[in-house]
């Protein structure tokens, strides 16, 4: 008996096939050969391959976004905040999101929906600050920023060895904070 391929089971594929491939595999035919399924099992859940790529950015942002995020407003220490979101953001896979950084410079739809995912992170993050450390808008938006860009290009840089160099930038990033904002 056949199991039959949801949607989720596509989109989990499509973030998998763009870790480890690229972009190119996203094309209807490789992802269809990879599943094992039938194109038409594919347009039984998308329309066409826009409406997929639309539709994996959103599983992007609902799988390593917004669960994040609801999972760090349950906490109410700011400092405790703070390492969980750290040991949360170093433990994403790399792949997954240099993939998605990759297809947003092919793609000006997956560049804005990135963009919104960038903003929202980065925002989530100035309100942090701005409450741990009492500091302006404008300066924890600036902290934010920074920690963000060295979050992304590190995922770049060192992305063999993102899982051992992510936390120790993280600690030391946090490290430097506390030594610069003390409580």
């Amino acid at each position: 008996m056949t199991i039959r391929f949801r949607k989720s089971d596509w989109l989990a594929l499509g973030l998998q096939e763009l870790a480890s491939k690229g972009p190119e595999a996203l094309r209807v035919k490789e992802l269809c050969a990879e599943a094992d399924k039938t194109i038409g099992s594919f347009y039984h859940h998308f329309e066409d391959q826009a409406a997929f790529i639309d539709a994996l950015m959103e599983h992007w942002h609902e799988t390593f976004t917004q669960p994040v995020i609801d999972a760090l407003d349950e906490i109410d220490d700011a400092g405790q905040r703070a390492q969980e979101l750290s040991d949360l953001a170093t433990k994403l896979d790399p792949s997954i999101e240099v993939g998605v950084r990759l297809l947003a410079s092919q793609n000006a739809r997956v560049q804005q929906a990135v963009e919104r995912v960038d903003n929202q992170r980065i925002e989530y993050v100035t309100q942090m600050y701005a409450k741990r450390f009492d500091m302006s808008a404008d300066e924890a938006s600036l902290l934010a920023q920074l920690e963000y860009a060295a979050f992304v290009g590190a995922q770049h840089v060192f992305r063999d060895s993102y899982t051992i160099v992510g936390p120790n930038l993280a600690a030391l990033l946090q490290s430097a904070l506390e030594a610069r904002y003390p409580d």
